[in-house]
């Protein structure tokens, strides 16, 4: 637990703590305290259950006792942490202290709450937050004094940017738990913090004395010392500096009696001093010392190998990675001095390389880096960075040494000088693990030299190790993967946009096909007995952009003439060509994504070249190898997959004759493959032929490329069966076996909607056959899910329909009530999903499930049938209850069709997709209703109805003006209402109709509230009618009802007519305004004075109570109705002094009020709103005087 300590002394951290604890304030705990002891009770039986208990308990309060231990740190309550410390074992209190240290040292990720991340807010990374005073706190909270192995990592909280300020300083020199100016041992711990810490000023006050440090031989004390020089020499280039630190080194050095390690730092610190060093100074030394074997530069070589050699168990990397290094330089200077002789030293220097090869080995089977190169970065305040590799951390059993990376240790690796002078079974290991180390971390340049020396010293190793290099190669020099030179970073000053246009993998791709014929020429150079086609032909593969099509001349350019290939390299490399034919080439996507900017025509264009190549380069390869069964069936399959290509463009007639030909192309390479079975090595036996020819089969012979669109080929799956039988007794099982167990491992791959024309082709081949079992078993879970998921599909009414006449069809899915409950229900396929956002679709890819069916029910139907209207039922539609027991339906949808001619004598069958999971993810099971035939040709009944209401509207507002009349009639009910000379008696009497305006018949919505979910339909008309006579008749008859109307209330008969713009109810019988009734005259005399009276009496006796009147502006009506409202509006329009916006605004209202008014769907204003609309008006008048 100690290990997996956190810690977030971030901004949001700190305040998350501070709310955390301010909520938990509030809260008590509830303890419950134990049971009284009974003396008389006897112990439990079973001890190791009250220890388990204890144990738990105490785990439990320890995590209690932790987690408040993290949130004081994060608080910079640190007394606290150091009483929680001083509670802890020496060794946990240390391990404690070290991981806090790591943590304050480490960034933290800060990532966004949701709602921010919507806004914009971004995933980041922030430093650790911590005052210099806390800095302090927090070392004296640790059990016992830091040392060496943590300072360090302390130093790195005030170093660069971190520097205290000098109050920091002061306190430090007053003194504090573990530093200050107290004794020689604090003295010199605080000076080794500030001198990791870069604060070399404020390091010379904790300085040990030179002096003393030297009497008492306190070499630690003297490499501090020197080291304090060596780096102020760094920093100010001061010649006194450099002097101090080379004297305090060469002193350690000299003596015999101090430790290894610190004469291994001396000597370390002054061979990096050596080239600083003026006047010979450096060179003399080296000269001196290693001029004889038997002198002290001996037993300072001696020193340095035995650490080495001795620390390869250490567990920390970079301590031994040190050690090597100090190795290096030693070696580096020892051979750098020509005055040298290096034969005494012969034995040193193999004992040297032998420490590297071990660690060498030990990095090559552990260490997970792949590069050596610095990698470009982006930082949390997104500037771009380069920093070599650093691999993830090493999860490793504690027995386990970590490796060195593999990158850091070649920078170590031995030189070529060094290794002259080393033993040759030694030098020999050396190169092999050089070689394998440069191609781990994928610097096949550097590794392609030290090949070519092995190959003449071990020439079967150096073919597994070319292999790999090649391969490598192949890696590296791939346009097609991602790499940094189009991100964003790349670019700063004088950028421009139109650079990501660049096709920068077609130039790549040259240069790499040159890279690799030249590369093809010097493994040649080897002389290895291998020509290393089959890696060379899929680097040729890889260094190719997946949007280029290949050319036989870069093939050749590479290879030389391809009459010279083998017949397998040939086939591989048609295998992939074709591959690429048939799924990358094509690809709009991948053409777009690589900036060809080729259009449609060009990229046909190339496709067809391709395949052209390919055949060209087949035949070429069977006149050289003719009886090659793999090439045959290559040709074969180029053929098959170029008739799909062109079939997929266009209408293709040669499309079945070509596939039948490949076919038995197929066929024939499968028996000649037959023909030389058995083989002597049973590890060259292969199923491509036969797979290759079920897939075909299948409809593509590959089966990536295979199309739901594709036609199986049912009569060859029996040949297959028939060919796979004829294989000679001694091998035929192994072949069944290897064929079934392809199917089965390749179900996984094949496209959802394919499985199971799949599974039913493969089984008719290998039956119940052991390696096919699991398959198997998944094809009869499919079989079971088809014969309990049906496609309802049938007429709305009879199947005798008028050809002149729209019908229904209902499509529902029908189920077992189990099917339902596993399924979750059938109600996703009544939704877009991919228009949803918060859709979700347990693990399968979200769909458009509506319109998939829809499509794909209008190419089946709109060939013989009129789609008018496709409605489907809400997404939340229930399932009911079907006639046949366990079974339920889930209504779906409704079609309203139209025959497009007698003759159409059926519905086609229609089909909907649906997915379930499986084993390998989910599958697709297409099902299918039934044909549904159908009579167009005669006379038909009446369409089925129900609940059928009528509304029959007079309309006579322009009976004087256009001497006619208007009668809308509207109709509504379940099922499909009838046509209008089977709701009313035509003609209606008195009256001839001159024009009908027929509003199609309507399916408004689909009720699932009803038992046939009926669906609810309107149809509406417009007849206008004239007189039989000259004039209008005084009254107006209804027509007749011949339908069934409901008896419901508020449904039936409604019949009314239009008085001005109201609507009134009427009987059958009704008056017509402006009808050639003849009245007396001194009825109308007496008609026309009584509203002038009671006018006259009103205005005379009563005063005006709501008159309306705008000051500054026109009066308005003292009634407002929308006829006298529109009057006005009209006289307002006509003033030219409005503005032309103004008198626009005017326009509108005055069509807006007519249309809500006087139109066929009326809406009239009432009177808050007409009043509302001509105030509103008025004030542009107001405005212009």
């Amino acid at each position: 637990m100690l290990q997996g300590l956190k810690i977030d002394r971030t901004t949001s951290g700190i305040l998350a703590n501070r709310l955390a604890e301010k909520n938990e304030e509030g809260k008590t705990t509830t303890i419950i305290p134990n049971p009284p002891k009974d003396p008389e009770a006897k112990p439990l039986a079973n001890p190791q259950i009250e220890k388990q208990r204890e144990d738990k308990a105490k785990l439990a309060t320890f995590k209690n006792d932790f987690n408040q231990f993290t949130r004081d740190i994060t608080l910079g309550r640190w007394i606290k942490v150091k009483e929680y410390l001083a509670s802890l074992p020496s060794g946990d209190a240390t391990l404690a202290f070290r991981q806090m240290v790591t943590q304050l040292n480490a960034p933290v990720t800060v990532r966004p709450r949701k709602e921010l991340t919507s806004l914009g807010a971004k995933q980041h990374q922030q430093q650790q937050y911590l005052r210099p005073e806390e800095f302090l706190a927090l070392t004296d909270a640790s059990q016992k004094a830091p040392d060496n192995s943590v300072l360090p990592q302390l130093a790195s909280l005030i170093k660069g940017e971190r520097k205290p300020p000098r109050d920091f300083f002061v306190t430090l020199a007053k003194g504090t738990r573990y530093f200050g100016l107290g004794d020689e041992e604090t003295r010199t711990r605080t000076a080794r913090l500030l001198i990791e810490a870069g604060h070399l000023e404020e390091a010379i006050t904790f300085l040990p004395s030179l002096r003393v440090a030297k009497e008492k031989k306190n070499h630690a004390a003297l490499n501090l010392i020197g080291r304090y020089y060596a780096e102020s020499y760094s920093a100010d280039r001061d010649d006194e500096h450099l002097e101090n630190a080379w004297q305090i080194s060469l002193g350690i050095i000299s003596e015999k009696k101090a430790p290894l390690n610190e004469r291994a730092e001396a000597l370390y610190r002054a061979l990096s001093l050596v080239p600083d060093l003026e006047d010979g100074t450096g060179s003399n030394w080296l000269t001196q010392t290693f001029s004889n074997a038997s002198a002290q530069g001996f037993e300072i070589l001696a020193t340095v190998g035995t650490m080495a050699s001795q620390v390869r168990e250490h567990r920390s990397p970079d301590f031994r990675l040190v050690q090597l290094k100090l190795q290096t330089a030693a070696v580096a200077a020892l051979t750098s001095n020509e005055k040298i002789d290096l034969k005494p030293w012969q034995e040193i220097l193999t004992l040297y390389v032998r420490n590297w090869n071990a660690e060498a080995e030990r990095s090559y089977r552990l260490d997970n880096s792949n590069s050596m190169r610095p990698q470009a970065q982006v930082d949390a305040y997104g500037n771009l960075f380069y920093s070599r590799y650093k691999p993830p951390t090493q999860q490793s059993s504690s027995r386990t040494i970590p490796a060195i990376p593999s990158g850091d240790l070649l920078r170590t690796r031995p030189s070529e000088q060094w290794l002259t002078q080393v033993d040759s079974a030694v030098r020999l290991e050396n190169i092999i693990l050089s070689a394998k180390l440069f191609l781990k971390v994928k610097e096949e340049e550097k590794a392609f030299p030290i090949l070519k020396k092995l190959a003449k010293i071990k020439p079967e190793e150096s073919k597994e190790l070319v292999r790999e290099m090649i391969r490598v190669w192949a890696e590296n020099n791939n346009p097609n993967q991602k790499s940094r030179y189009r991100s964003s970073y790349s670019y700063y000053y004088g950028y421009n946009q139109r650079a990501e246009t660049i096709p920068l993998t077609r130039s790549k791709q040259e240069r790499n096909l040159k890279l690799l014929g030249n590369m093809v020429l010097e493994v040649k150079a080897l002389g290895l007995d291998e020509n290393f086609q089959e890696e060379f032909a899929d680097a040729f593969i890889r260094a190719h952009s997946q949007a280029e099509v290949w050319r036989i001349e870069a093939l050749t350019s590479v290879f030389g003439e391809t009459s010279k290939l083998d017949a397998g390299t040939i086939t591989s490399l048609l295998r992939r060509m074709r591959q690429n034919l048939a799924l990358l080439w094509p690809n709009p996507k991948l053409q777009e994504q690589a900036k060809t900017n080729r259009k449609d025509k060009e990229l046909i264009a190339q496709i067809f070249k391709g395949y052209a190549a390919a055949k060209n380069l087949c035949l070429d390869a069977l006149d050289q190898h003719p009886d090659d069964w793999a090439l045959k069936l290559q040709l074969a399959s180029i053929k098959y997959e170029e008739s799909n290509y062109k079939a997929g463009l266009a209408s293709h007639p040669e499309h079945s004759t070509t596939k039948g030909l490949a076919l038995e192309d197929l066929a024939s390479a499968t028996s000649d493959y037959i023909s030389k079975l058995p083989l002597e090595d049973e590890d060259e036996e292969s199923t491509e032929a036969f797979t290759t020819w079920f897939y075909a089969a299948l409809g593509s012979p590959d089966l990536a490329a295979l199309k739901t669109e594709h036609q199986p080929i049912q009569a060859e799956f029996a040949k297959i069966k028939a060919a796979l039988e004829s294989i000679p007794e001694s091998c035929r099982q192994r072949h069944f076996d290897e064929f079934a167990n392809t199917l089965n491992s390749r179900l996984a791959n094949v496209k959802a909607d394919l499985k199971y024309r799949f599974l039913e082709a493969a089984l008719q081949i290998t039956g119940k056959h052991q390696r096919i079992e699991e398959a198997a078993r998944v094809f009869e879970y499919y079989q079971d899910l088809v014969t309990e998921i049906e496609l309802d599909v049938h007429l709305d009414g009879p199947d005798q329909i008028d050809a002149n006449k729209p019908f229904g069809l209902f499509v529902n899915l029908r189920h077992t009530k189990e099917i339902e409950r596993e399924s979750g229900g059938f109600q996703r396929y009544l939704i877009n999903q991919n228009n949803s956002p918060y859709s979700y679709n347990y693990g399968r890819p979200t769909e458009d499930y509506r319109d998939k069916f829809e499509k794909g029910a209008r190419s089946v139907l709109e060939e013989h049938f009129e789609i008018l209207s496709l409605t489907f039922h809400n997404s939340k539609v229930a399932s009911r209850t079907d006639a046949q027991d366990g079974w339920t339906v889930t209504p779906y949808a409704y079609f309203l069709l139209k025959p497009k001619g007698p003759e159409i004598d059926a519905v086609p069958p229609l089909k909907i997709d649906l997915d379930f999971l499986d084993t390998s993810g989910y599958v697709v099971l297409p099902i299918a209703s039934a044909a549904i035939p159908i009579d167009a040709s005669g006379d038909t009944p009446p369409r089925p109805y129900r609940d059928l209401s009528l509304a029959m509207i007079l309309d006579q507002r322009e009976t004087e003006k256009e001497a006619s009349v208007t009668l809308e009639i509207r109709a509504s009910g379940h099922g499909l209402v009838p046509a209008i000379g089977e709701l009313i008696k035509l003609p209606i009497e008195g009256f001839k109709i001159t024009s009908t305006d027929d509003r199609e018949l309507q399916v408004d919505e689909l009720d699932a509230r009803t038992d046939d979910g009926a669906p609810i339909s309107t149809h509406e008309w417009r007849l206008v009618l004239e007189s039989k006579s000259e004039n209008l008749p005084q009254n107006f008859t209804f027509p007749e009802v011949l339908a069934n109307l409901s008896a419901k209330d508020d449904e039936g008969l409604s019949l009314q007519k239009y008085e001005d713009v109201d609507l009134v109810k009427v009987e059958q019988t009704t008056p017509i305004k402006g009808g050639s009734s003849k009245s007396p005259p001194y009825l109308l005399l007496l008609a026309l004075l009584v509203p002038v009276i009671f006018s006259f009496a009103y205005f005379l006796f009563f005063k005006k109570s709501e008159e309306i009147v705008i000051p500054n502006g026109p009066e308005l009506p003292a009634t407002l109705t929308p006829v006298s409202l529109l009057a006005f509006l009209e006289g307002l329009h006509r003033d030219t002094q409005l503005s032309k916006e103004a008198r626009g605004k005017i326009q509108k209202s005055i069509k807006s009020l007519k249309d809500r008014s006087f139109g066929p769907g009326t809406d009239v204003p009432k009177i808050d709103e007409l009043r509302e609309i001509a105030e509103g008006l008025v004030k542009p008048r107001q405005q212009a005087g």
